[in-house]
């Protein structure tokens, strides 16, 4: 079984945004679920595969439980591979799955780091992430405090100037990286370690804030988060009752507002809806609401054993539809293929709302022009 630090690197964007919710969340036990324990699966199948150890589809291995590789684990595992990989050099200093001393924030802490490689003065900090919602590299906090980590261990030995943080998360077909120097990684520790210490001394506040509340347990009880989203929602209104039917009156102040805090509000309400419907089937009930069954389309016993009955029945023609593999292997079938390339084409996309943070670029405000009809 995995070990995890009270102030763990995984938790960091939670407790170094909200120093309240380290106490708050200890009453709530540690879950997992399928896409985690296939998380785990695959980076340990990483693990292997850096060490040069052969993992083939149909293995059976054993990490916190034994599983069977199939074709989807190993193909995100040797993705993972190859790209760290590439930044393996001769005389690179290369990490897998270590665990890094991290008391010079808190006593007792630590964290593994996937793959930490050190070119030189260059430190690369490598984390898997398998699942589809993005993760993004810059300001990563659980990326920085295995930098941190690594810096400690190999600090002594070896100068380092530069650190570049690297997300892989070829499974939703997103990678990323972010460069950071140093004396910034240095002022990001000072950070981490004043903020650690107010948990140690009990000097703590609840602060709602997206990232921070994402993942928190106690999400759902938090009367602090509660607040926030009334408060948010309800702007100039005087109750939220009063909101109702008035989206159109809302301004931009209080649109922004909205949308500044749009993830965390949708957030709770996900954390609410998950909560009642826990303590619903436990037998609780909720004035207002009941538990139904959720619909369902029929499907197939056995597809395969369907199949070999309707073989017999029905022409092929009529009950087989053929249809492209997914774009994506097809162009790795043909990579050099211009006339392929030629038959590419990306559609402009509907307008949509982002933060000014957004690297695409900001599309300019269209407004028609009619000449006036004397």
């Amino acid at each position: 079984m995995l070990k995890h630090a009270r102030l763990s690197p995984s938790s960091s964007a939670r407790w170094l945004s909200c120093t309240a919710s380290v106490e708050a969340s200890d009453k709530y036990p540690n879950t997992t679920n399928s896409a985690a324990e296939w998380g785990t699966n695959v980076h340990y199948m990483g693990e292997q595969l850096l060490k040069g150890v052969e993992v083939s589809v149909g293995d059976v291995l054993t990490e916190q439980n034994t599983f069977t590789v199939d074709a989807e684990m190993l193909r995100c595992a040797e993705e993972y591979v190859d790209y760290v990989n590439s930044f393996i050099k001769k005389d690179s200093v290369v990490l897998i799955e270590e665990q890094f001393d991290l008391s010079v924030i808190s006593p007792n802490q630590f964290g593994t780091s996937d793959a930490t490689v050190l070119d030189g003065t260059h430190l690369h900090v490598f984390d898997l992430k398998t699942g589809h919602g993005i993760v993004m590299a810059e300001q990563n906090t659980q990326m920085m405090l295995y930098a941190i980590g690594a810096v400690e261990e190999l600090g002594d030995i070896y100068d380092i100037d530069m650190i570049t943080l690297h997300i892989v998360q070829t499974r939703a077909g997103h990678l990323d990286s972010w460069d950071l120097h140093y004396e910034d990684l240095m002022k990001f520790k000072a950070h981490a370690t004043r903020m650690a210490q107010k948990i140690l001394t009990g000097n703590v506040e609840f602060n709602p804030t997206k990232k921070g509340c994402q993942w928190c347990p106690h999400s759902m009880s938090c009367t602090a988060l509660k607040d926030h989203v009334d408060a948010t929602i309800k702007g100039a209104f005087d109750a939220l009752e009063d909101i109702e039917g008035q989206a159109d009156t809302i301004d931009t102040d209080h649109m922004k507002k909205i949308l500044d805090n749009a993830d965390l509000i949708i957030g709770f309400i996900k954390a609410v809806k998950d909560r009642a419907l826990e303590v619903m089937t436990s037998g609780t009930e909720i004035d207002g609401y009941k538990l139904v069954e959720a619909k369902t389309n029929r499907k197939w016993v056995d597809d395969a054993e369907v199949a070999k009955y309707l073989n017999r029945k029905i022409k092929s023609n009529d009950l087989w539809v053929k249809k492209l593999i997914p774009m994506t292997k097809i162009l790795k079938l043909r990579p050099k293929d211009k006339k392929l390339q030629a038959m590419l084409i990306k559609p402009e996309g509907k307008p949509v709302i982002a933060p000014s943070s957004d690297k695409r670029e900001a599309l300019s405000a269209i407004k028609d022009e009619f000449e006036e009809i004397e």
